[in-house]
Protein backbone atom coordinates (compact mmCIF):
# COMPACT_ATOMS: atom_id res chain seq x y z
CA UNK A 1 0.00 0.00 0.00
CA UNK A 2 1.13 3.54 -0.74
CA UNK A 3 1.86 5.61 2.35
CA UNK A 4 -0.73 8.18 3.33
CA UNK A 5 -0.08 11.69 2.08
CA UNK A 6 1.21 13.91 4.93
CA UNK A 7 -1.10 16.83 4.18
CA UNK A 8 0.24 19.01 6.96
CA UNK A 9 3.74 18.74 5.53
CA UNK A 10 2.39 19.40 2.03
CA UNK A 11 0.64 22.55 3.24
CA UNK A 12 3.73 23.81 5.06
CA UNK A 13 5.86 23.08 1.99
CA UNK A 14 3.49 25.04 -0.22
CA UNK A 15 3.48 27.94 2.25
CA UNK A 16 7.29 27.89 2.35
CA UNK A 17 7.55 28.04 -1.45
CA UNK A 18 4.91 30.76 -1.88
CA UNK A 19 6.42 32.91 0.85
CA UNK A 20 9.89 32.30 -0.59
CA UNK A 21 8.78 33.53 -4.00
CA UNK A 22 7.23 36.57 -2.34
CA UNK A 23 10.46 37.20 -0.48
CA UNK A 24 12.49 37.04 -3.68
CA UNK A 25 10.17 39.48 -5.45
CA UNK A 26 10.01 41.94 -2.56
CA UNK A 27 13.77 41.70 -2.02
CA UNK A 28 14.35 42.69 -5.64
CA UNK A 29 11.84 45.56 -5.35
CA UNK A 30 13.46 46.66 -2.10
CA UNK A 31 16.82 46.97 -3.86
CA UNK A 32 15.24 49.25 -6.46
CA UNK A 33 13.71 51.58 -3.87
CA UNK A 34 16.55 51.77 -1.38
CA UNK A 35 19.94 51.12 -2.95
CA UNK A 36 23.31 51.25 -1.24
CA UNK A 37 22.30 50.15 2.28
CA UNK A 38 22.56 46.34 2.18
CA UNK A 39 23.91 45.84 5.70
CA UNK A 40 21.28 48.10 7.24
CA UNK A 41 18.51 46.28 5.38
CA UNK A 42 19.89 42.89 6.45
CA UNK A 43 19.26 43.44 10.15
CA UNK A 44 16.24 45.71 9.64
CA UNK A 45 13.88 43.39 7.79
CA UNK A 46 14.96 40.48 10.00
CA UNK A 47 14.28 42.65 13.04
CA UNK A 48 10.80 43.52 11.79
CA UNK A 49 9.54 39.96 11.63
CA UNK A 50 11.41 39.06 14.82
CA UNK A 51 9.34 41.70 16.66
CA UNK A 52 6.18 40.12 15.27
CA UNK A 53 7.34 36.70 16.48
CA UNK A 54 8.05 38.15 19.93
CA UNK A 55 4.62 39.77 20.12
CA UNK A 56 2.89 36.52 19.11
CA UNK A 57 4.98 34.47 21.54
CA UNK A 58 4.34 36.73 24.53
CA UNK A 59 0.64 37.07 23.69
CA UNK A 60 0.21 33.31 23.35
CA UNK A 61 1.85 32.55 26.67
CA UNK A 62 0.03 35.31 28.56
CA UNK A 63 -3.33 34.14 27.22
CA UNK A 64 -2.39 30.56 28.10
CA UNK A 65 -1.47 31.65 31.63
CA UNK A 66 -4.78 33.48 32.07
CA UNK A 67 -6.73 30.56 30.64
CA UNK A 68 -5.04 28.04 32.93
CA UNK A 69 -5.59 30.26 35.97
CA UNK A 70 -9.31 30.45 35.17
CA UNK A 71 -9.66 26.71 34.56
CA UNK A 72 -7.66 25.73 37.62
CA UNK A 73 -7.04 28.61 40.05
CA UNK A 74 -5.06 26.36 42.39
CA UNK A 75 -2.36 25.75 39.79
CA UNK A 76 -0.60 28.59 38.01
CA UNK A 77 2.42 28.42 35.77
CA UNK A 78 4.42 30.77 37.97
CA UNK A 79 3.81 28.91 41.21
CA UNK A 80 6.43 27.07 43.18
CA UNK A 81 4.65 23.86 42.31
CA UNK A 82 5.16 24.57 38.62
CA UNK A 83 8.84 25.22 39.14
CA UNK A 84 9.21 21.98 41.06
CA UNK A 85 7.39 19.85 38.52
CA UNK A 86 9.43 21.15 35.60
CA UNK A 87 6.42 21.46 33.35
CA UNK A 88 5.98 18.35 31.28
CA UNK A 89 2.27 18.74 30.57
CA UNK A 90 1.20 20.57 27.44
CA UNK A 91 -1.97 22.58 27.12
CA UNK A 92 -4.37 22.92 24.25
CA UNK A 93 -2.65 25.96 22.82
CA UNK A 94 0.33 24.08 21.41
CA UNK A 95 3.93 23.47 22.37
CA UNK A 96 4.78 25.17 25.68
CA UNK A 97 1.55 27.20 25.78
CA UNK A 98 -0.33 26.42 28.94
CA UNK A 99 2.29 24.11 30.45
CA UNK A 100 3.29 24.14 34.09
CA UNK A 101 6.67 25.66 33.22
CA UNK A 102 7.49 29.08 34.68
CA UNK A 103 6.65 31.87 32.25
CA UNK A 104 10.31 32.77 31.53
CA UNK A 105 10.97 29.15 30.48
CA UNK A 106 7.96 29.15 28.19
CA UNK A 107 9.17 32.37 26.61
CA UNK A 108 12.89 31.55 26.37
CA UNK A 109 13.10 27.78 26.54
CA UNK A 110 15.19 25.83 28.99
CA UNK A 111 18.98 26.10 29.09
CA UNK A 112 19.53 23.26 26.65
CA UNK A 113 17.07 24.69 24.14
CA UNK A 114 18.48 28.18 24.46
CA UNK A 115 22.01 27.01 23.78
CA UNK A 116 20.72 25.48 20.56
CA UNK A 117 18.89 28.73 19.69
CA UNK A 118 22.11 30.68 20.22
CA UNK A 119 24.14 28.43 17.92
CA UNK A 120 21.36 28.41 15.30
CA UNK A 121 21.17 32.19 15.34
CA UNK A 122 24.92 32.70 15.05
CA UNK A 123 25.13 30.15 12.23
CA UNK A 124 22.27 31.78 10.32
CA UNK A 125 23.70 35.25 10.89
CA UNK A 126 27.09 34.09 9.59
CA UNK A 127 25.47 32.56 6.51
CA UNK A 128 23.55 35.74 5.67
CA UNK A 129 26.66 37.83 6.30
CA UNK A 130 28.89 35.77 3.99
CA UNK A 131 26.34 35.82 1.20
CA UNK A 132 25.75 39.55 1.64
CA UNK A 133 29.47 40.30 1.45
CA UNK A 134 29.76 38.20 -1.74
CA UNK A 135 26.77 39.96 -3.30
CA UNK A 136 27.78 42.14 -6.25
CA UNK A 137 30.97 40.12 -6.74
CA UNK A 138 29.22 36.97 -7.98
CA UNK A 139 26.83 36.68 -10.93
CA UNK A 140 23.20 36.46 -9.62
CA UNK A 141 22.61 33.27 -11.61
CA UNK A 142 25.79 31.80 -10.20
CA UNK A 143 24.51 32.74 -6.74
CA UNK A 144 21.40 30.65 -7.41
CA UNK A 145 23.57 27.67 -8.33
CA UNK A 146 25.92 28.05 -5.37
CA UNK A 147 22.96 28.34 -3.01
CA UNK A 148 21.96 24.81 -4.05
CA UNK A 149 24.93 23.59 -2.01
CA UNK A 150 22.47 24.02 0.86
CA UNK A 151 21.01 20.59 0.01
CA UNK A 152 24.22 18.47 -0.06
CA UNK A 153 25.59 20.39 2.93
CA UNK A 154 22.42 19.63 4.90
CA UNK A 155 22.63 15.96 3.93
CA UNK A 156 26.31 15.88 4.93
CA UNK A 157 25.74 17.53 8.32
CA UNK A 158 22.70 15.35 8.96
CA UNK A 159 24.76 12.26 8.18
CA UNK A 160 27.67 13.29 10.41
CA UNK A 161 25.75 14.85 13.30
CA UNK A 162 22.47 12.92 13.37
CA UNK A 163 24.02 9.68 12.03
CA UNK A 164 21.44 9.41 9.27
CA UNK A 165 21.93 7.09 6.35
CA UNK A 166 20.49 7.71 2.91
CA UNK A 167 19.30 4.96 0.61
CA UNK A 168 19.42 4.85 -3.17
CA UNK A 169 16.04 6.56 -3.54
CA UNK A 170 17.04 9.45 -1.30
CA UNK A 171 20.32 9.92 -3.16
CA UNK A 172 18.59 9.76 -6.55
CA UNK A 173 15.98 12.27 -5.41
CA UNK A 174 18.62 14.67 -4.12
CA UNK A 175 20.57 14.49 -7.39
CA UNK A 176 17.43 15.14 -9.46
CA UNK A 177 16.41 18.14 -7.33
CA UNK A 178 19.93 19.57 -7.44
CA UNK A 179 20.07 19.10 -11.21
CA UNK A 180 16.65 20.67 -11.65
CA UNK A 181 17.58 23.79 -9.69
CA UNK A 182 20.79 24.17 -11.68
CA UNK A 183 19.00 23.58 -15.00
CA UNK A 184 16.78 26.60 -14.37
CA UNK A 185 19.67 29.08 -14.29
CA UNK A 186 22.65 27.63 -16.18
CA UNK A 187 21.37 28.22 -19.75
CA UNK A 188 20.90 31.93 -18.93
CA UNK A 189 24.67 32.25 -18.47
CA UNK A 190 26.63 32.18 -15.26
CA UNK A 191 30.21 32.80 -16.32
CA UNK A 192 30.33 36.59 -16.37
CA UNK A 193 30.95 38.82 -13.37
CA UNK A 194 32.31 36.20 -10.99
CA UNK A 195 35.26 36.51 -8.66
CA UNK A 196 36.58 33.09 -7.74
CA UNK A 197 37.30 33.84 -4.10
CA UNK A 198 33.90 35.42 -3.52
CA UNK A 199 32.14 32.61 -5.37
CA UNK A 200 33.78 30.26 -2.86
CA UNK A 201 32.67 32.50 0.02
CA UNK A 202 29.10 32.60 -1.26
CA UNK A 203 28.95 28.82 -1.63
CA UNK A 204 30.52 28.33 1.79
CA UNK A 205 27.74 30.49 3.24
CA UNK A 206 25.32 27.59 2.72
CA UNK A 207 27.23 25.42 5.22
CA UNK A 208 26.34 27.28 8.47
CA UNK A 209 22.76 27.54 7.21
CA UNK A 210 22.70 23.76 6.78
CA UNK A 211 24.10 23.36 10.29
CA UNK A 212 21.32 25.55 11.69
CA UNK A 213 18.68 23.53 9.85
CA UNK A 214 20.00 20.22 11.20
CA UNK A 215 20.14 21.67 14.72
CA UNK A 216 16.46 22.54 14.39
CA UNK A 217 15.71 18.89 13.73
CA UNK A 218 17.86 17.89 16.71
CA UNK A 219 15.97 20.21 19.07
CA UNK A 220 12.57 19.00 17.85
CA UNK A 221 13.75 15.43 18.32
CA UNK A 222 15.32 15.86 21.77
CA UNK A 223 12.98 18.34 23.46
CA UNK A 224 9.27 17.62 23.17
CA UNK A 225 7.42 19.87 22.93
CA UNK A 226 9.48 22.66 21.37
CA UNK A 227 7.67 25.76 20.14
CA UNK A 228 8.34 26.77 16.54
CA UNK A 229 7.44 30.34 17.47
CA UNK A 230 9.93 30.36 20.32
CA UNK A 231 12.69 28.88 18.16
CA UNK A 232 11.94 31.32 15.32
CA UNK A 233 12.23 34.39 17.51
CA UNK A 234 15.33 33.51 19.50
CA UNK A 235 17.37 32.14 16.61
CA UNK A 236 16.49 35.22 14.55
CA UNK A 237 17.30 37.49 17.49
CA UNK A 238 20.81 36.09 17.87
CA UNK A 239 21.35 36.27 14.12
CA UNK A 240 20.47 39.96 14.18
CA UNK A 241 22.88 40.59 17.06
CA UNK A 242 25.61 38.89 15.04
CA UNK A 243 24.90 41.06 11.97
CA UNK A 244 24.93 44.26 14.05
CA UNK A 245 28.11 43.26 15.89
CA UNK A 246 29.91 42.63 12.59
CA UNK A 247 28.86 45.92 10.98
CA UNK A 248 32.42 47.33 11.22
CA UNK A 249 33.42 44.83 8.51
CA UNK A 250 31.72 47.22 6.07
CA UNK A 251 34.39 49.84 6.87
CA UNK A 252 36.97 47.84 4.86
CA UNK A 253 37.46 49.29 1.34
CA UNK A 254 35.40 47.56 -1.39
CA UNK A 255 34.03 45.01 1.10
CA UNK A 256 30.31 45.71 0.66
CA UNK A 257 28.78 45.98 -2.81
CA UNK A 258 25.44 46.97 -4.26
CA UNK A 259 25.67 48.18 -7.85
CA UNK A 260 29.30 48.93 -7.03
CA UNK A 261 31.26 49.32 -3.79
CA UNK A 262 29.45 51.16 -1.00
CA UNK A 263 32.73 52.39 0.51
CA UNK A 264 35.38 52.17 -2.24
CA UNK A 265 37.98 53.87 -0.07
CA UNK A 266 36.84 52.52 3.27
CA UNK A 267 34.97 54.38 5.99
CA UNK A 268 35.46 55.56 9.55
CA UNK A 269 33.08 54.39 12.26
CA UNK A 270 31.24 57.77 12.41
CA UNK A 271 30.81 57.61 8.62
CA UNK A 272 29.43 54.08 8.91
CA UNK A 273 26.94 55.19 11.56
CA UNK A 274 25.87 58.16 9.45
CA UNK A 275 25.36 55.81 6.53
CA UNK A 276 23.13 53.57 8.67
CA UNK A 277 21.16 56.64 9.77
CA UNK A 278 20.66 57.63 6.12
CA UNK A 279 19.19 54.19 5.49
CA UNK A 280 16.64 54.69 8.24
CA UNK A 281 15.84 58.21 7.00
CA UNK A 282 15.07 56.64 3.63
CA UNK A 283 12.95 53.94 5.27
CA UNK A 284 10.85 56.53 7.13
CA UNK A 285 10.69 58.93 4.18
CA UNK A 286 12.48 61.83 5.88
CA UNK A 287 13.08 64.74 3.52
CA UNK A 288 15.39 65.38 1.86
CA UNK A 289 15.78 61.75 0.88
CA UNK A 290 19.37 60.49 1.04
CA UNK A 291 21.32 59.23 -1.94
CA UNK A 292 20.01 55.99 -3.45
CA UNK A 293 16.56 56.39 -1.92
CA UNK A 294 13.17 56.56 -3.65
CA UNK A 295 9.80 57.58 -2.17
CA UNK A 296 7.80 54.73 -0.67
CA UNK A 297 10.85 52.64 0.16
CA UNK A 298 9.14 51.35 3.31
CA UNK A 299 6.60 49.21 1.41
CA UNK A 300 8.93 46.63 -0.18
CA UNK A 301 10.90 46.46 3.07
CA UNK A 302 7.74 45.56 5.01
CA UNK A 303 6.72 43.10 2.27
CA UNK A 304 10.15 41.50 2.42
CA UNK A 305 10.02 41.22 6.21
CA UNK A 306 6.54 39.71 6.14
CA UNK A 307 7.27 37.16 3.42
CA UNK A 308 10.64 36.18 4.87
CA UNK A 309 9.18 35.80 8.36
CA UNK A 310 6.46 33.48 7.07
CA UNK A 311 9.12 31.57 5.12
CA UNK A 312 11.32 31.11 8.22
CA UNK A 313 8.38 29.93 10.32
CA UNK A 314 7.09 27.55 7.63
CA UNK A 315 10.56 26.08 7.12
CA UNK A 316 11.05 25.39 10.83
CA UNK A 317 7.57 23.90 11.14
CA UNK A 318 8.30 21.70 8.12
CA UNK A 319 11.55 20.49 9.70
CA UNK A 320 9.51 19.48 12.75
CA UNK A 321 7.03 17.60 10.56
CA UNK A 322 9.56 15.80 8.38
CA UNK A 323 13.32 16.37 8.60
CA UNK A 324 15.97 18.97 7.78
CA UNK A 325 16.97 17.30 4.49
CA UNK A 326 13.37 16.84 3.33
CA UNK A 327 12.55 20.48 4.14
CA UNK A 328 15.55 21.73 2.14
CA UNK A 329 14.65 19.35 -0.69
CA UNK A 330 11.13 20.79 -0.93
CA UNK A 331 12.52 24.30 -0.61
CA UNK A 332 14.51 23.77 -3.82
CA UNK A 333 11.22 24.19 -5.70
CA UNK A 334 11.66 27.88 -4.96
CA UNK A 335 14.07 28.23 -7.90
CA UNK A 336 11.68 27.11 -10.68
CA UNK A 337 8.78 28.62 -8.74
CA UNK A 338 10.39 32.05 -8.78
CA UNK A 339 11.19 31.75 -12.49
CA UNK A 340 7.57 30.89 -13.24
CA UNK A 341 6.23 33.69 -11.02
CA UNK A 342 8.51 36.16 -12.81
CA UNK A 343 6.56 35.46 -16.01
CA UNK A 344 3.23 36.63 -14.54
CA UNK A 345 2.79 40.43 -14.85
CA UNK A 346 -0.01 40.49 -12.26
CA UNK A 347 2.25 38.91 -9.61
CA UNK A 348 5.10 41.28 -10.37
CA UNK A 349 2.70 44.21 -10.09
CA UNK A 350 1.90 43.25 -6.49
CA UNK A 351 5.48 44.12 -5.62
CA UNK A 352 5.70 47.25 -7.72
CA UNK A 353 7.74 45.56 -10.46
CA UNK A 354 6.97 46.86 -13.95
CA UNK A 355 5.91 44.80 -16.96
CA UNK A 356 9.33 45.41 -18.54
CA UNK A 357 10.82 43.04 -15.97
CA UNK A 358 8.62 40.09 -16.99
CA UNK A 359 10.73 37.02 -17.78
CA UNK A 360 9.15 34.45 -20.14
CA UNK A 361 9.01 30.81 -19.07
CA UNK A 362 11.64 28.96 -21.08
CA UNK A 363 12.11 25.28 -21.84
CA UNK A 364 14.87 24.96 -19.26
CA UNK A 365 12.64 26.42 -16.53
CA UNK A 366 10.02 23.77 -17.31
CA UNK A 367 12.71 21.08 -17.40
CA UNK A 368 14.13 22.24 -14.08
CA UNK A 369 10.70 22.26 -12.46
CA UNK A 370 9.94 18.74 -13.68
CA UNK A 371 13.30 17.49 -12.42
CA UNK A 372 12.69 19.05 -8.99
CA UNK A 373 9.24 17.51 -8.66
CA UNK A 374 10.53 14.15 -9.91
CA UNK A 375 13.35 14.34 -7.39
CA UNK A 376 10.98 14.94 -4.46
CA UNK A 377 8.89 11.94 -5.55
CA UNK A 378 11.99 9.81 -6.04
CA UNK A 379 13.31 10.82 -2.61
CA UNK A 380 10.30 9.05 -1.12
CA UNK A 381 10.59 6.15 -3.56
CA UNK A 382 10.55 3.55 -0.79
CA UNK A 383 7.02 4.64 0.12
CA UNK A 384 5.86 4.28 -3.49
CA UNK A 385 8.06 1.57 -4.98
CA UNK A 386 9.72 -0.07 -1.97
CA UNK A 387 9.94 -3.79 -1.54
CA UNK A 388 7.30 -5.75 0.31
CA UNK A 389 9.80 -6.41 3.08
CA UNK A 390 10.42 -2.67 3.57
CA UNK A 391 6.69 -1.97 3.69
CA UNK A 392 6.13 -4.85 6.07
CA UNK A 393 8.79 -3.45 8.37
CA UNK A 394 7.07 -0.06 8.32
CA UNK A 395 3.75 -1.68 9.17
CA UNK A 396 5.36 -3.69 11.94
CA UNK A 397 6.92 -0.59 13.44
CA UNK A 398 3.60 1.19 13.33
CA UNK A 399 1.83 -1.70 15.05
CA UNK A 400 4.41 -2.34 17.72
CA UNK A 401 4.98 1.25 18.78
CA UNK A 402 8.74 1.08 18.55
CA UNK A 403 9.17 -2.49 19.82
CA UNK A 404 11.55 -4.92 18.23
CA UNK A 405 10.98 -5.74 14.58
CA UNK A 406 10.74 -9.52 14.40
CA UNK A 407 11.92 -9.74 10.76
CA UNK A 408 15.00 -7.59 11.03
CA UNK A 409 15.92 -8.34 14.62
CA UNK A 410 16.32 -4.63 15.39
CA UNK A 411 14.10 -2.17 17.15
CA UNK A 412 11.92 0.13 15.09
CA UNK A 413 13.50 3.14 16.78
CA UNK A 414 16.89 1.95 15.54
CA UNK A 415 15.71 1.24 12.02
CA UNK A 416 14.04 4.63 11.81
CA UNK A 417 17.43 6.27 12.19
CA UNK A 418 18.77 4.55 9.08
CA UNK A 419 16.92 6.83 6.69
CA UNK A 420 15.21 10.17 6.64
CA UNK A 421 11.62 9.77 7.77
CA UNK A 422 8.60 11.83 6.70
Amino acid sequence: MVAAVPWRAVGLGALMIVSGVGNFMSFWAMGQKISGYPMMLLYTYNGMYALVFLFLLVSRELFATIRMARLNPEVTVISAKAIGQGGEKAGALGAHAGTLDPLPVRLCGNRKQHRFYLVMGLATGLSLELQQLANGKVNPDMQSILYQLYLPFTAMVSSLYLRKRFGKWEILGGVLVLGGAIAVVVPAGVTEGNRLVWAFVYGLGALPLAMACVLQEEVFRQVDPTSVLQMSFWSTFYGILFNIATLPVAMIPNMVYEDGPVFPHGASFPTLMEHQADGFRCLFGRQPLPHGCSPGAWLPVVECALSYGVNVYACMALVREVSAVTAVLIGSLLVPGTAIASAVPALLGLFGIGASQVMPVTWYVILGGLLCVSGIIAYHGDAFFGSAKTKAKGASCGDNDGNEDTDAGTSCSESSQESVQV
